[in-house]
């Protein structure tokens, strides 16, 4: 009985000691040059499960801005915003593109709500930023890939290239 009951209290003993190591905290992890193709470890020192993501997946997940209806509207898209889109008819739609943006930040415009009579599209900021490719002068209803437009920025060049 004593021996069982050591083993026992040996094998518990295992038990909280190993689910302390899986509670213990990870530190970070430096990564001197990242691509947007590095994987970043998010698996718990210890843990069977393994949890990685590409760099790119944190750095091109981001948020939409839904834009109401109206006759003049002037919106400064947030860097935290990939997609913005007009929820109904808009006359004349003034967008800025995000004024610190990050190199290969991806922003798209359109319009699945009602058509936007006349947009004009400008960057700001950072100083001399400029946007090459026509920038459109219109959207249409509908929101298809057509009927919206993308630009990416590049921080070698400070520019927002147009892409469709």
């Amino acid at each position: 009985m004593k021996l069982r009951s050591k083993l026992l209290l040996a094998a518990a003993l295992l038990g909280c000691i190993a689910t302390g190591a899986l509670a213990q905290y990870v530190g970070g992890k430096l990564i001197a040059s990242p691509t947007a193709s590095s994987i970043l470890d998010l698996t718990v020192s210890g843990s069977p499960i393994k949890n990685a993501m590409y760099l790119y997946q944190a750095r091109d997940a981001a948020d939409f801005l839904a834009v109401a209806t109206g006759t003049t509207v002037n919106t400064t898209v947030p860097n935290t915003a990939g997609t913005v889109f007009a929820t109904g008819a808009i006359t004349t739609w003034n967008v800025v593109l995000p004024t610190a943006p990050y190199n290969g930040q991806l922003v798209s415009l359109s319009a699945p709500g009602g058509t936007v009579t006349t947009l004009a599209v400008t960057a700001t900021s950072p100083a001399s930023v400029s946007i090459v490719g026509t920038n459109p002068t219109t959207l249409t209803s509908g929101g298809a890939a057509a009927n919206a437009v993308q630009f990416v920025y590049s921080t070698t060049d400070n520019k927002w290239y147009r892409l469709r």
